[in-house]
């Protein structure tokens, strides 16, 4: 069996290759013609909203007070980012825009359908925030480029920030959890699976229904 600190430094590192190629598909699909900076807040607070949700859904059988209290800490600063992403939005002139429009999406089924410590650490904290820092960082990039400075702050400095802090924690609690060949097995699922969802997520159709209402991708 890998140690466990070999085991989740190893399995962070395999993760990095996958994160990139979902960015990339990102990327791609924010170059559409007509994707405005509107629709880049629009997705940034889709995934705020079932991060911060599922959060909550995991606190109520965490086991671990580790957990439980670093749940009720991100439950708190994703209602934050829901509300400072909502307050830009409607500075853009975008007002009524519900997150949870379209569904929520498989990574959230999937998320919420975890039970274990490891898993939870591996999918939605090693491996989750890793990816929401790559994205809100490329969503960023997108807003620069648009002009949009202030929304492109809110993305890559207040939310990538807090977003760092969680993966350093998730690391370090995933090596604790990660002792038994059996949990590690668990966690290597979680997190490619994670991943597998992820991409799925950038495919054109669902980054519209992250869009909302508005004139289509071409």
């Amino acid at each position: 069996m890998v140690a466990a600190e070999n085991f989740v430094s190893e399995l962070d590192g395999k993760n990095q290759p996958q994160i990139q190629r979902v960015v990339d598909a990102l990327g791609a699909g924010l170059a559409k013609e007509g994707v405005e900076v509107a629709d880049a807040l629009r997705l940034a607070l889709k995934v705020s909203i079932e991060t911060t949700e599922v959060a909550a859904i995991w606190i109520t059988d965490a086991a671990e007070l580790e957990m439980k209290l670093t749940l009720a800490e991100q439950c708190g600063d994703g209602a934050r980012q829901c509300r400072r992403l909502a307050d830009r939005l409607t500075a853009l002139g975008v007002t009524g825009y519900d997150p949870r429009e379209g569904g929520y999406s498989k990574l959230f089924a999937f998320w919420r359908s975890l039970q274990t410590a490891e898993e939870r650490w591996s999918a939605g904290y090693l491996t989750g925030k890793a990816m929401a820092m790559a994205r809100l960082g490329a969503l960023a990039v997108f807003c620069e480029q648009k002009g949009d400075a202030e929304s492109a702050r809110l993305l890559a400095v207040e939310m990538v920030g807090e977003e760092r802090g969680y993966y350093e924690l998730g690391k370090r609690l995933l090596v604790e959890a990660t002792a038994s060949e059996e949990s590690q097995a668990r966690a290597r699922r979680a997190a490619y699976r994670t991943l597998e969802l992820a991409g799925e997520g950038v495919e054109p159709n669902q980054l519209r229904k992250a869009f909302g209402k508005r004139r289509p991708l071409v």
